[in-house]
């Protein structure tokens, strides 16, 4: 069994460029995750039922430029997914959206870069961070009502919803992007370790 990562993009912004930074996301899932991630567009998600877990990636696209019917097709698959399911930025807005909550247009945009976010929840998901955690920040969306179930696990000044747990879901997600790290930002390599764990995924 392998890991699934699920290419939320939008099929006209899947270029040479953004294939490859996809594809350097999967390496990145795959090197925490310590074992194999495969990588599927979501036009072409059908039965996740044989991943160990499941990684809904960001996008670049507006979600007006998303086919509806698609996504929800795509929210059939994910709900009937019995496993563990992290969101990434985009990711995150597509569970709340498949599990009824709502999203909108960030009053603000953030630009992209390190960001500091206040941890609210200092367990499962964001164990291990300090209450002020530095993470990777690239998104105009965000997460305007979140569904029955669903838990704050941390907030910013930009976005009130940075982080959330949905536990009887096995679903975890954040705004922000924690697939970029280093040695000086070593947070978001944290929190994918966290969810491996939480998943029962054997992690490095």
């Amino acid at each position: 069994m392998a890991v699934l990562l699920v290419v939320t993009e939008h099929p006209s912004h899947l270029t040479p460029a953004a294939i490859e930074r996809y594809e350097e996301v999967r390496r990145r899932v795959a090197a925490v995750a310590g074992i194999a991630v495969e990588r599927v567009h979501y036009e072409d998600a059908r039965d996740l039922s044989g991943a160990e877990a499941v990684v809904l990636s960001g996008s670049h696209a507006p979600w007006a430029a998303h086919d509806p019917a698609v996504l929800e097709r795509l929210g059939e698959e994910v709900r009937a997914f019995d496993g563990p399911v992290l969101g990434i930025c985009a990711g995150l807005q597509l569970q709340a959206l498949f599990a009824g909550g709502s999203v909108r247009h960030a009053a603000a945009p953030v630009a992209a870069g390190y960001r500091p976010i206040e941890v609210i929840d200092g367990g499962g998901l964001l164990a291990g961070l300090p209450a002020r955690a530095q993470v990777y920040q690239h998104h105009t969306d965000e997460i305007a009502e979140l569904p029955e179930g669903f838990s704050v696990l941390a907030r910013s000044e930009e976005c009130a919803i940075e982080a959330v747990a949905a536990p009887a879901r096995r679903w975890w997600g954040t705004q922000f992007h924690p697939e970029p790290a280093s040695r000086e930002h070593p947070d978001g390599e944290r929190v994918l370790r966290n969810f491996f764990e939480l998943a029962g995924v054997r992690a490095r």
